[in-house]
C-alpha cells in the first residue's frame, strides 16, 4: 500500500516513472510524466510508439521482454533524448518492468566560455572567415562534446545559398552529413524562424536515430549562416545546452559578419587608392599636352603671329579626352546615389546601331560588319544612354585589338527581346576576372595601364543603363581569342508599335504643295518630315527611320540628286521605298517608280502611300541606297 504523498514526492525528483508489462504495454505511469518527458501516454498505449526507430529502441525492447536490467538512451517522438533505466521486477511480482527516464544533456557553461574565447581569440589572429569558423567547430567539439560541427554560410552562388565554411572532422569515409541538403526542414525552419531547430539524423552506421541541433548565425541584421553539431548516438541536447550554443553562435555570427565587413573596407581602401592613382594619371595624360599647346599658342599670339589649326584641334581632343573622363565619373555617382535618370522615348535598336557604326566607320581606319535584320525591332529606351553603351563596346573593341582586326556587330530578335552583339577578335579577357568586369573601377589583369588608358568606369556605367532598361550586359570571352558582349533590351509589345507613326520624308520645291501633302499624310496620323531647310534638316530627320521617302517628279535634276546624293551618306539599317509625285515619270526615274498626282488629290495620296509601305522592298525596288553590310 502505497503512502498517500507518494505522487507528491515523485513530482519533485527529476526521473519519470513508468511500468510496462510483457509485451510493452504501458500499465502505470506518475502523474507527472508528460511534463518531465515531452510526451503523454496512456495506459494500455504501446510504449515503442512513445519512441523513435533505432538500435537504442531495439535495444531497450529486447531488455524489457527478456526480463533483464538495462540503461541507455532512447528519442522520443518529440525529439528529445532521454537517458533511460530498466529495473526487473522482483521474483513473485507480475511480469514486465519499471523504466526510470531522466533528461539527457550537457549543461555545461564552462564548455560555453571555452569556445566563445576560441571564436575571440581565432578573429583576432585572422579576418579570414573560413579560418574563424574552423577555430569554432574544432573548439566546439573540444568542448562540447559532440561528434561533428560544422558552419554553413549563406552566399550567393552556391547550392541552396549554403556553403559549407568549415567542419570538424576531415575522415576520408562518407557520413550522411556529408550530402547536406539545405532545403531540408530543419535547417530551412532555424534560418526562417531564426531560432534553433531539433532533428534526427537517419542511416548513419548502426546509430539510427542520432540527434542533431541546427543553430542559426544571427548577426544584428541578418542571418548569415548555419551551425550544425551532431551527437553521439545516446547524448542529447537539452533545453539550456541549446540555449548555450545559440548564444555561441550569435557570438561567431557577429564575429564572421565583422570579418567579412572590415576584409570589405580594407578591400575598398585598396580600390580607392588604386582608382586615385589611376586617375591622377589619366587626367594628368591630356592636361600635360594641353598646357604645353596652350602656351605655344600663347606665345604665339604675343608674337603677332598665326596660331596653326592643327594645334587648336589637339586641344580641343584632349579637352573632350577630359570631358569624357569627368562625364564617366558624374555617371558613376549618379548612379551610386540613385540619380541617373532615364528620357524613355520609342526607339528603333537597328537604326541606331546603323548610326553609331557610322559614326565609328569615319574616325577610325578599321573594318566593321554590321548584320541587321530586315524587320524593325522597338524598345522603350533613352536614345542617348543606349549610344553610349554602344559606343563603349565598340571603343574597347576597337582599343583591344590590333589595328585592322574586324568587329562584328549584329542586331538579332528574340522572342521578347532585343539583342546587340559586339564582337572583336582581340586580347580577350581572363575567366578570372570575367565576374567582377562590370564593377567599378575593375579592370582586367591583362589590361596594362600604361598602354591601355581609362577608369574602369565604362562598362559599370553600361551595365547599369542597361540594367535601368529592364534588360542586361553580358560577356563570352577567352583570354587572347577576342570577347563579344551583348546588350539585351525587352521589345516594345506588338500593341504598342502598331500605334507608332510612320514616318515620310518629305521634298516638294513648291512651298504651298509641301505644305498641302504635308496637313493630308498629318491627319491621316502620318509623321511627316520635311526637308527644305538643307542637309542639317536631313541629317536631324535620321535620327529615326523613315519609312517613304515623297519627291516632287517637277523638281530639277540636281535638286533632287544632291538630295539623294545626301541621303544615301546617312546611316541607315534598312532601304527605303520612293514615291514620285507629278504627272509623269522624269528621265532620271527608274521606269517602274510609282507615281502619283500632283496637285495632290488627298485620297489617292493617301492610297498610294500606304500601298508602298505595305510592299516590302524587292530586289529592283525602288529605293535610296541601302545601309552597306561590309563597311
Amino acid at each position: 500500500m502505497l503512502p498517500p504523498d507518494f505522487e507528491n514526492v515523485l513530482a519533485h525528483l527529476p526521473q519519470a516513472m513508468l511500468r510496462v508489462g510483457p509485451e510493452l504495454e504501458i500499465q502505470w505511469l506518475e502523474a507527472d510524466f508528460a511534463r518531465k518527458v515531452g510526451v503523454t501516454p496512456t495506459p494500455g498505449r504501446k510504449l515503442l510508439e512513445l519512441l523513435e526507430y533505432g538500435r537504442s529502441r531495439d535495444a531497450l525492447e529486447r531488455a524489457i521482454r527478456e526480463g533483464r536490467e538495462h540503461e541507455g538512451h532512447v528519442i522520443t517522438v518529440a525529439l528529445r533524448q532521454l537517458r533511460v533505466q530498466v529495473k526487473r521486477p522482483r521474483e513473485g511480482e507480475p511480469p514486465g518492468a519499471w523504466l526510470l527516464f531522466e533528461p539527457s544533456g550537457l549543461d555545461d557553461e564552462g564548455a560555453f566560455s571555452q569556445v566563445v574565447q576560441e571564436i575571440a581569440r581565432a578573429v583576432g589572429e585572422t579576418l579570414e572567415v573560413d579560418s574563424v569558423c574552423a577555430a569554432a567547430v574544432s573548439a566546439l567539439v573540444r568542448y562540447a562534446r559532440v561528434r561533428r560541427a560544422e558552419v554553413f554560410l549563406c552566399e550567393e552562388g552556391s547550392q541552396g545559398g549554403l556553403r559549407r565554411a568549415a567542419v570538424s572532422d576531415l575522415a576520408e569515409c562518407e557520413s550522411p552529413e556529408d550530402s547536406f541538403d539545405p532545403s531540408a526542414d530543419p535547417f530551412l525552419q532555424a534560418l526562417g524562424t531564426r531560432r534553433a531547430q531539433i532533428g534526427v539524423q537517419r542511416g548513419y552506421g548502426d546509430a539510427m536515430g542520432s540527434i542533431f541541433a541546427a543553430v542559426p548565425l544571427c548577426a544584428p541584421r541578418r542571418t548569415v549562416g548555419l551551425l550544425l553539431l551532431y551527437k553521439e548516438q545516446g547524448a542529447s541536447f537539452s533545453v539550456k545546452e541549446l540555449d548555450l550554443w545559440t548564444a555561441a553562435a550569435g557570438q561567431l555570427a557577429v564575429a564572421v559578419e565583422n570579418a567579412r565587413l572590415l576584409r570589405e573596407a580594407q578591400a575598398a581602401l585598396r580600390v580607392r587608392e588604386e582608382f586615385m592613382s589611376i586617375a591622377s594619371h589619366e587626367m594628368k595624360t591630356p592636361l600635360t599636352p594641353l598646357k604645353l599647346s596652350l602656351f605655344t599658342m600663347e606665345r604665339r599670339i604675343t608674337a603677332g603671329q598665326p596660331v596653326d589649326l592643327s594645334s587648336v584641334l589637339k586641344s580641343k581632343r584632349q579637352v573632350d579626352r577630359l570631358v569624357g573622363l569627368v562625364e564617366d565619373l558624374l555617371d558613376a555617382s549618379r548612379l551610386e546615389l540613385g540619380k541617373l535618370e532615364l528620357e524613355r522615348a520609342p526607339l528603333e535598336v537597328g537604326q541606331l546601331v546603323a548610326e553609331v557604326v557610322d559614326q565609328f566607320r569615319h574616325a577610325f581606319d578599321r573594318p566593321f560588319t554590321v548584320d541587321v535584320p530586315r524587320q524593325r525591332m522597338w524598345v522603350q529606351g533613352d536614345r542617348d544612354r543606349l549610344e553610349q553603351v554602344i559606343v563603349n563596346l565598340l571603343e574597347n573593341a576597337h582599343k583591344y585589338s590590333s589595328a585592322g582586326e574586324l568587329i562584328d556587330v549584329e542586331v538579332e530578335e528574340a522572342a521578347d527581346e532585343v539583342r546587340i552583339h559586339v564582337k572583336d577578335h582581340g586580347i580577350g579577357i581572363p575567366g578570372a576576372d570575367q565576374a567582377q568586369l562590370f564593377q567599378r573601377f575593375y579592370r582586367a589583369r591583362n589590361v596594362s595601364h600604361r598602354n591601355f588608358g581609362g577608369l574602369g568606369l565604362g562598362l559599370f556605367i553600361s551595365h547599369s543603363i542597361c540594367k535601368m532598361h529592364g534588360g542586361n550586359l553580358t560577356l563570352a570571352s577567352a583570354e587572347g581569342l577576342g570577347s563579344t558582349f551583348t546588350v539585351s533590351l525587352p521589345r516594345m509589345c506588338a500593341r504598342e508599335v502598331r500605334q507608332l507613326p510612320p514616318r515620310v520624308l518629305l521634298l516638294d520645291e513648291d512651298r504651298h504643295h509641301e505644305a498641302e501633302a504635308e496637313r493630308v499624310l498629318r491627319a491621316e496620323g502620318f509623321e511627316v518630315v520635311t526637308v527644305n531647310n538643307g542637309n542639317d534638316a536631313l541629317r536631324n530627320a535620321a535620327h529615326l527611320p523613315v519609312d517613304l521617302i515623297l519627291l516632287s517628279a517637277s523638281a530639277s535634276q540636281q535638286e533632287v540628286g544632291l538630295f539623294l546624293e545626301t541621303f544615301a551618306t546617312l546611316p541607315r539599317a534598312r532601304p527605303v521605298p520612293i514615291l514620285l509625285a507629278g504627272s509623269r515619270r522624269p528621265a532620271w526615274a527608274w521606269e517602274g517608280t510609282v507615281l502619283c498626282s500632283r496637285p495632290y488629290r488627298p485620297d489617292e495620296l493617301i492610297a498610294r502611300v500606304r500601298n508602298t509601305l505595305a510592299l516590302s522592298p524587292e530586289p529592283g525596288w525602288p529605293v535610296a541606297e541601302e545601309l552597306t553590310v561590309r563597311m
